[in-house]
């Protein structure tokens, strides 16, 4: 699968393998290169968390351009995607984009964008996390993390997952690219999809 993947992540001294994720940008493109599906999210403070679906079209002049809407993509609004992408094209075509935003298999959008926004109640974290970090989420005798304790409200992703990250402004940023065959500038166009995408993190590249 042909993808973008941008993940921003805080490090916290209580965890050891594990980050706080703070922003995520996953893009796929169809078999024609011509068409871009993507997810967007990213934290907003106060323990909340927006999503949101991308659609990107390439225009004749070979420049593509992006739109961005509510809901993240694997919710089946598809009326609302058909909306976004009426924006900026009249080619779209929604069973081209079911192929994506319904494709659940383990290299997916829906898959790979689960992998990088866990939460507390997933069963990955307590297989994988250290015993310090158990005593902090402080699950009960039937796995539950303590839902008034310090990262209860969070979404994290494993460090071993963005091997590779880079360390700027706090925050680790983790970029992978595989698109080699598409006529993108992403040096341009990541900044402008994370510009659309509310929220305080911003991807520059």
């Amino acid at each position: 699968m042909k993808k973008i993947i941008r993940i921003c992540a805080e490090k916290n001294s209580k965890l050891e393998t594990l980050a706080i994720t703070k922003g995520i940008i996953i893009i796929t493109f169809n078999e024609k290169n011509n068409f871009a599906y993507g997810v967007g999210y990213k934290a907003q403070g106060g323990g909340s968390w927006g999503d949101y679906h991308i659609i990107g079209a390439l225009q004749e002049d070979s420049l593509w351009s992006f739109g961005i809407g509510n809901f993240q993509p694997f919710d089946g609004f598809y009326d609302e995607y058909a909306e976004t992408a009426s924006k900026i094209c009249k080619n779209f075509d929604i069973e081209d984009a079911k192929k994506y935003f319904d494709n659940s298999d383990e290299n997916s959008m829906y898959s790979l964008s689960n992998k990088f926004k866990i939460d507390l109640y997933d069963d990955t974290i307590k297989k994988k996390c250290s015993e310090k970090e158990k005593e902090y989420f402080d699950f009960d005798k039937d796995g539950f993390p303590n839902d008034k304790g310090e990262f209860y409200d969070y979404k994290f992703c494993f460090l071993t997952d963005i091997v590779g990250y880079e360390e700027h402004a706090g925050y680790l940023w983790y970029n992978n690219d595989e698109c080699d065959d598409v006529n993108i500038d992403l040096e341009d166009e990541i900044p402008y999809i994370s510009s659309l995408i509310p929220g305080k993190i911003h991807f520059m590249r």
